[in-house]
This record gives structure tokens, sequence and C-alpha cells, in this order.
């Protein structure tokens, strides 16, 4: 269906663009028969007047436009085909909720500060549509590649090819803005600055999602040439030694990088809406009451970024002090693997419940940001019993039945899934995002505050705002 499409596309393109040239040389022979141009032929001495004469027919304009759409729509259909070849159903259904949230949360408010003549029209249309293709890209790839780090068939072909949509939506978002800048200083006017945020939101999204993917994609193909090496046990040790050495890398480079982007993401969404209502004025209308609930969500995300942020950090720093290292004796009785990596264990830390990992892989655990509460990855209890922030809020170790547990556990009650790629061959489902903290996808839609403790991950600390909520804005805010 696909590509059906996209031959259909074509066709009009092609059809388009010949419509355009057999009414344009037919208008510029009208023209010329009619003696509107001096001398009754076209040089560069009246090439504008005949221009002036060929763009003033409403009939040029409208198959001009025509054109523009067409190879639009036929450019975004040939990426969509490259990188993606096919959407799943469950793809296109959530793209198409996207761009409804997007053109409502983003371009709702442009009448309000924008002047109604035809070049701000022709400008912020054109920006609201290239912003929101780079948003669906940018979301289509983190979306397409968290399934294929769920898949164990993943190779590293199909791995980067979807992860160059992201070097694309960069480059292309760059450009963008440099576009951006160059109008600005045009006209040097404050309404122009709304140009800025939300494309510098959307790089801020797409250099985190590079960040986190990148290394997702070291990992699968180091892990496809084990596969295919002939040496398997020299590079069974390689591997080994640089997975132990990319993962404590990786989970430096997330915690701290991805906390950085974020806030800069948060604060270029605040600025959207900060600008808007500089622009716009106070006048206590019902508009200015949605403004005030979406810039109310954002600080309280940003809010609950940082102390999130803090949370972890803290975690991080006492959890070699906070437990325990298990003993020789403890080792040799259970003989077991890391849980979590899989390897054997000469040393590790033993938790409440009894349990033992490595050291670098429960910091590795902490820093997916799966959870609210910091527990055991294997049965859920609590992971800090002593006076840490969170052991107030976790759940008692006394009021829990082994025996109850393990029934739950075993009817999925208390089961979260794993952070993809620590296990081999680990499942996972397409609809459950790997790293919820590898990008704030809520930038281009309004968050709003979830109820649930402060979380590490911004996507799990925030809810997006749909058109359910936005018609919950219209019933809980008075007309003022």
């Amino acid at each position: 269906m696909a590509v059906n499409f996209l031959y259909l596309s074509a066709i009009s393109t092609v059809v388009s663009f010949v419509g355009l040239q057999w009414w344009v040389f037919s208008l510029v022979d009208g023209i010329k028969a009619d003696g509107l141009i001096d001398g009754g032929e076209i040089s560069l001495k009246n090439v504008r007047r005949v221009l002036e004469l060929v763009l003033g027919s409403n009939v040029t304009v409208a198959l001009l436009v025509n054109s523009v759409v067409n190879l639009f729509a036929f450019l975004v259909l040939s990426l969509k085909t490259l990188f993606f070849v096919q959407l799943y159903p469950a793809e296109t259904r959530k793209v198409l909720e996207r761009i409804v949230n997007y053109v409502i949360h983003k371009g709702l408010f442009l009448p309000l500060v924008v002047p109604p003549n035809t070049f701000q029209t022709v400008l912020w249309s054109s920006w609201l549509i290239i912003l929101c293709t780079l948003k669906m890209f940018q979301s289509l790839a983190r979306d397409r590649l968290d399934r294929l780090n769920a898949s164990p068939t993943a190779t590293p072909s199909k791995y980067f090819r979807v992860f160059s949509s992201l070097l694309l939506v960069l480059v292309a978002d760059t450009l963008w803005i440099r576009l951006c800048l160059k109008i600005y200083r045009s006209f040097t006017s404050n309404l122009f600055l709304l140009l800025f945020f939300e494309p510098l939101s959307i790089a801020f999204e797409t250099l985190q999602a590079i960040m986190v993917h990148g290394f997702q994609l070291i990992e699968i193909w180091q892990r496809h040439s084990v596969d295919c090496g002939a040496d398997c046990l020299g590079s069974l040790t390689l591997f080994k030694s640089a997975s132990g050495s990319l993962s404590e890398w990786k989970g430096i480079m997330i915690r701290n990088c991805g906390f950085l982007l974020d806030m800069l993401t948060l604060s270029m969404s605040l600025g959207h809406y900060l600008i808007i209502w500089w622009l716009h004025g106070m006048a206590f209308h019902l508009v200015d009451a949605v403004l005030l609930l979406n810039f109310r969500a954002l600080a309280g995300a940003t809010v609950k970024r940082i102390r999130g942020y803090i949370r972890l950090r803290g975690a991080l720093n006492s959890l070699n002090g906070a437990l325990p290292d298990a003993t020789y004796e403890e080792l040799s009785a259970f003989d077991d693997e890391c849980a979590i990596c899989r390897g054997p264990m000469a040393r590790a830390k033993k938790l409440s419940c009894n349990h033992l990992f490595h050291l670098a892989c429960l910091r590795l655990w902490l820093d997916q940001g799966m959870a609210d509460v910091y527990s055991c990855p294997t049965c859920r209890r609590p992971l800090f019993l002593s006076n840490f922030p969170d052991s107030a809020s976790s759940i008692p170790v006394q009021g829990i039945n082994n025996d109850r547990l393990t029934e739950e556990v075993s009817m999925g009650l208390h089961a979260r899934p794993l952070p993809v790629g620590l296990l081999p061959n680990q499942q996972q489902n397409p609809s459950d995002a790997m790293w919820r903290g590898g990008g704030f996808e809520s930038s281009w839609v309004p968050p709003w505050p979830n109820t649930g403790m402060d979380s590490t991950a911004t996507s799990s600390s925030v809810r997006s705002v749909g058109l359910g909520d936005l018609i919950g804005y219209f019933k809980l805010v008075p007309l003022l």
C-alpha cells in the first residue's frame, strides 16, 4: 500500500508540473498576442513585467501551490519508504494522532500573534508544516528503533537505516534554524523570535535520540560481530570487555547529557509559550487560561525532572555503601550468575532480598529510570531500606509475603520489563519504549504533570495532552 501511495504521488506530481507548464506557456502566448509587453518578446528587460502578469492570475497561483504540495508529499513519502519501508498499523495510527495534536497545540496560538496578511500566513504555515514533518520523522525513528531493540533478529544494517533518519532530521532542522535566523535579521521583529524555540527543541530531542540509539547501534554491531566471528572464544571475551566499558560510558553520558538536553528542551517549550504570552498580552480570556495551564504543566515537569535527577545521583552515590558485599561463601553457595548481564560473579552486592548483582549492573539498572521506586531487578523489593529519600515511599519488606509475592509475580502483577539489551534475546512489548528518558517526547504537545512519584525519565514524569485534555481545558476554565 505504501508503494502504491508513492507511485500515486509521483504521478500526481508529474501531472501537476505538466499542467503548470502548459498553463504558463498558454498565458505567456496570450500576453504576447495582446501586446502587454514591450517588443512582443520576453527579454531581461521585461521579465519582471511578465512574472507580474503570470502570477497575477489566480489559476497560476493555484497550480503553483498544487505543484509544491505534490512535490513535498512525494519527497516525504520517498523518505519514509527509504528509511522505514512500510509503516505498521500502530505506527500509522500514532502518526495521525501526533499530527493532529501538534497542529492543535503548536498552531492554535499562532493566529493570536501573527498578522493576517499573505506573507505572514505563508511563512508561518510553512514553518508549522516543516516542523511537524521533522517531528513526525523523529518520532517514527525513535519508535522503530525501540521496536528493533526488542527484536533478536535486528541487524546493524537495519538499525543504521532507521538511525540515519535521525541524522537527516538533525541536518534539516539545522538548515531550517539558519533560514529562520536570516529571516529574523531581515525583519528584526520580536514576532520572529517565535521561529526559533520549536526548531531548537526538535534539535535537542534529536541529539538525545542520536546519543541513546548510537550506543545501541554499537552494541548491536558488537553482538553481530561476535555471532559472525570465526574465533568464537576470543570474540566473546572481547565483546564482554567492550560491552562492560561501553555500558559504563553509556550510563554516564545518557544520565548527564540526557538531563542537560532535557532541560534545554523543556526551556524551549517554556520559551515558546512565554513569547506567545508576551506578544499577545494578558487579556484574561479563555486562551490565556489555556496558556497558563500549559506553562504550569511545563514548569511542573521541569521541577520534577530536576528532582528526579538529584534523586538518581543520590541513589548512585550511596549504592556502594548502602549495600553489603556478598561473601565468598554466599557466592559459592548460590553459584549464580548476575541476572542483569548474565555473567559470572566473582564480586557482587547483596540486596535485602538476598539477590546478588554486580555493582556496575545495579548502577546501569538505576540509570534506566524505568521505575518510580528503586527496587530489586528480580523480585521488586525496595533496594534501599535505610535512611534514603525513597525509603519512606517504598513498600515495607516486612509486609510482603514470599508466597504471595511469587504468585503475583507469576500472574504479572509486579512484572516490569528489564532494560532491553541487558539480557540476551530479551523480548519487549513494542509499545513500551526502552529508553523512556531518551528524549522529551512531549515537547510537541504540552505535558500534564503526573500524580505519581518523581522519576528520572522525562517521558514518565509527564503526560502528553491530547484532544480530550484540550476539551477538558474548556470545561474546567470558565469563560472570562
